[in-house]
């Protein structure tokens, strides 16, 4: 009976090793994407960077309407994962999407990115890294930019059937 017990432990023990050893696996980049459609996430991830960089380009520009500057800050705010820090361009140290909007609003600015590729995988995130070309009417800005790319399931509704996608979302910024 003593034996038995034992038994049936260390099985449980391995059904809940195996269950939690799955929801992980679910979550890891590398062990739900061959590297071809991983290397076309990353792509497109390239290109989301690019996206946020002509959405701050529209929303300095001077000559963007209020009405259009709400638009696209709700666009802004659809690439970035919740709470995110980014690089403040003008000074050194991090804030938020929030606080640099109200940095670079009606200051006519041109972004250039160059130079965008990967640098690292992780479980539920790479890093991109690319340089950053600010320019304004006074001067020009040049950052080496390291940012996260996060990329993760999670569920989404069409109607009354619901299914998960993964979903590319940019994140903090070094």
């Amino acid at each position: 009976m003593r034996y038995f017990i034992i038994i049936i432990f260390f099985f449980g023990q391995c059904v809940f090793a195996q269950s939690s050893d799955n929801s992980v696996n679910r979550m890891n980049i590398k062990t739900n994407f061959s590297m071809k459609v991983l290397e076309a996430y990353e792509e497109n991830s390239f290109s989301k960077v690019k996206d946020f960089y002509q959405f701050l380009q529209i929303y300095s520009d001077v000559t963007t309407s209020q009405a259009l500057k709400e638009q696209v800050k709700g666009n802004i705010y659809s690439l970035y994962k919740t709470n995110s820090q980014i690089i403040d361009f003008f000074s050194s140290g991090k804030i938020t999407l929030e606080k640099l909007l109200e940095k670079i609003n009606a200051k006519g600015l041109k972004f250039t990115v160059r130079n965008i590729q990967k640098k690292t995988t992780s479980n539920n995130f790479w890093t991109n890294f690319y340089t950053l070309e600010i320019i304004s009417e006074k001067e020009i800005l040049q950052h080496k930019i390291y940012q996260k790319i996060y990329f993760y399931p999670e569920e989404k509704s069409f109607g009354n059937k619901k299914k998960e996608v993964w979903t590319i979302l940019l994140g903090e910024m070094q």
